[in-house]
């Protein structure tokens, strides 16, 4: 059964990815058994093929259930509370404090869109033309933003969780600690007065996850 929330108390709880935790750890997150933390948001990593699987979301509305958003193993729960002493959890030398944002990818952005809209209650905040034939559409969880990318790079049908990015205190203390082989250096973001850096794929994580410094207040 579908059903809408209120953005305002819709959360990100968990994501479950593929792998192996290995990689993970050695990136500089900590795990108690297959979980670790990025910010207040749960990383479930298993030794199935590795790439994103699933998600969980608390929502005030509707008991536990498994839905399919477009394609999405989508796990809805009750209301949690907001988890404020998660925020800040370690990564390398620095903190984790937000996961910023998950990208789903997809063939078809509007038809996505319209499911999230649908399955989640969270309406189309703003599509930004990301050149090339991207298209991008945002939608805004409690706690994270749900970036939407269409374009020719997508091959398959339906839509499919791809990566994610964290937002950490120091950016460029956690890509020196890595080092060039397995960060990329960091570089302006395409957000005003952030900078962001990319695990790179040799690393082995199996899932595309980049970091980016804290959101800038805006001036005034």
């Amino acid at each position: 059964m579908l059903f809408r929330s209120d953005p305002s108390v819709t959360r990100l709880v968990r994501l479950t990815a593929g792998g192996g935790r290995g990689p993970w750890e050695r990136i500089g997150l900590s795990f108690t058994g297959d979980c670790t933390r990025l910010a207040d948001v749960e990383l479930r990593v298993t030794d199935a093929a590795p790439g994103l699987v699933s998600w969980e979301v608390s929502s005030d509305v509707g008991d536990t259930r498994t839905v399919s958003l477009d394609g999405i193993e989508t796990r809805v729960l009750p209301a949690v509370p907001d988890p404020q002493r998660d925020r800040r959890t370690p990564i390398g030398p620095t903190h984790g404090v937000r996961l910023d944002h998950v990208v789903v990818n997809t063939d078809d952005g509007e038809r996505t869109s319209a499911a999230i809209e649908e399955v989640l209650g969270l309406g189309l905040r703003r599509v930004r033309d990301a050149g090339r034939g991207v298209s991008q559409r945002f939608h805004m969880l409690d706690n994270c933003v749900i970036e939407v990318v269409s374009g020719p790079h997508v091959t398959g049908t339906g839509a499919s969780l791809w990566g994610m990015v964290l937002s950490v205190e120091d950016v460029d203390a956690l890509a020196t600690w890595l080092g060039p082989d397995v960060m990329s250096a960091p570089k302006p973001a395409v957000q005003p007065g952030r900078t962001i850096a990319t695990v790179r794929a040799a690393a082995g994580l199996g899932v595309p996850f980049a970091v980016m410094s804290p959101h800038v207040a805006p001036r005034g």
